[in-house]
């Protein structure tokens, strides 16, 4: 049996946290640089605004209907998401974190009963409610597609929702196509078209005609649908490329403020390329005004550069030293800039360099610095630890004026008693 856990409203409920004032109350978080809508609890979907909405366009509506905004902080999102998978790892022996607020839990060599698994799921409902606070609903099935579409219907059953072969029939011919996993509005019409209905009749439909009208992923989900796995655990592949770049709430004219830009974006890349085991040994950066639609043609520039590495290398200073050599021989005075962006190349799998007339001790002793800070970073969130230059000019920063502070790893965060 597969158990399919899912946050609600993952990320307003992280906000609700801390704010027991906004318990049961409108809460919305907005996107980088508070543009759009990203996620929405029911209380906020009932006053009219839904996921995607442009913040500027429906600003007067949220503050109408009492909606209380935040800019979206993926640094306490994480942190609760680790304290989630935590406890799930207390039960089951083997676990696929699929996103931020879903996980996967594989039961493969338990032989329980429906009344068992029905009570392991409320237990995991009770035990992440109370220790983290966020509220989540357990679908049971012997398939991954099986246990979301068990997870979308557990609302209406308490929160869990176990599956049971005699009443699955009934079930799959109340649901509309759409509604399962790797389907989507678009393949639903065109099965309407050649008279699948339903998911029962998906069900049912011919693995050769479900190859042909779906390709090889409508294949799988027929079979799932019939309780046999096809769909494999995801693997978080190596990136060949790995990019970080925002968008500036302003435009940025100076080239000390870009650089330190630019090196915050270098690190979070470097760590990235950490996090996979990989090394590199090129790094391109871009600069754009991002104003492509103006009509004066004066004011667009944009311009990259690549630049060399001496070495595969994972060390973020060396990175970091390197990019900020390149950005002089692109940057051009009298433009407001709107991205920078930093690109690693050429990576490669971690590897031991002794062919290379390096010291192994100092080596070593890179190695060791960057476990340290990937491992306060870890604890403590991304700029936790930084360098230096990277704080040393201000007005660059995405826009969130409605950031909540990030109560679970920063000291200076956490809510006082009086």
């Amino acid at each position: 049996m597969i158990l399919h856990a899912d946050g609600n409203s993952f990320y307003a409920s992280c906000e609700q946290i801390y704010r027991p004032d906004l318990r049961n109350k409108p809460v919305a978080v907005l996107s980088n640089n508070d543009g759009i809508i990203i996620a929405l609890n029911k209380e906020a979907k009932a006053c009219g605004i839904k996921r995607g909405d442009p913040y500027f366009k429906v600003r007067d509506i949220c503050d109408w209907k009492g909606i209380t905004i935040f800019s979206s902080n993926y640094t306490l999102y994480a942190d609760i998401s680790r304290r989630i998978t935590s406890i799930y790892m207390e039960y089951a022996p083997d676990i696929e974190e699929y996103s931020i607020d879903e996980s996967f839990l594989f039961f493969d060599k338990c032989n329980w009963s429906i009344k068992d698994y029905e009570e392991i799921g409320h237990d995991l409902k009770r035990r992440i409610a109370k220790e983290v606070g966020i509220p989540i609903c357990v679908g049971a099935a012997p398939t991954k597609t099986l246990a979301k579409l068990y997870n979308k219907k557990a609302k209406e059953h308490g929160g869990v929702f176990v599956y049971n072969p005699r009443e699955v029939d009934a079930l799959l011919e109340s649901v509309d196509c759409g509604t399962i996993w790797g389907i989507g509005p678009a393949r639903a019409q065109k099965l309407l078209l050649h008279g699948i209905k339903n998911a029962l009749m998906l069900k049912h439909m011919p693995l050769c005609d479900a190859k042909r009208l779906l390709t090889i992923q409508g294949f799988a989900t027929v079979q799932e649908l019939n309780g046999i796995r096809s769909v494999e655990k995801v693997t978080r592949e190596k990136k060949e490329v790995i990019t970080s770049s925002r968008q500036f709430s302003v435009k940025v004219e100076s080239i000390e403020i870009l650089e330190c830009a630019l090196v915050q974006y270098t690190e979070i890349a470097v760590e990235r390329l950490r996090q996979q085991n990989c090394e590199c040994q090129a790094v391109q950066v871009t600069i754009s005004t991002c104003n492509y639609y103006s009509d004066d043609i004066n004011s667009q520039y944009s311009n990259g550069v690549i630049v060399q590495l001496p070495r595969l290398t994972s060390y973020t200073p060396d990175i970091v030293n390197a990019a900020r050599m390149a950005l002089p021989h692109i940057f051009r005075k009298g433009y407001g800039y709107k991205v920078i962006m930093v690109t690693l190349l050429e990576i490669m799998p971690a590897q031991y360099q002794g062919w290379l007339w390096i010291d192994p001790k100092e080596d070593i002793k890179k190695r060791k610095l960057m476990d340290t800070v990937d491992q306060i970073t870890s604890s403590y969130g991304r700029g936790s630890i930084t360098l230096a230059k990277s704080w040393t000019c201000d007005g660059w920063q995405m826009k969130r004026e409605f950031l909540s502070p990030n109560v679970t790893t920063d000291i200076n965060s956490v809510p006082l008693i009086k």
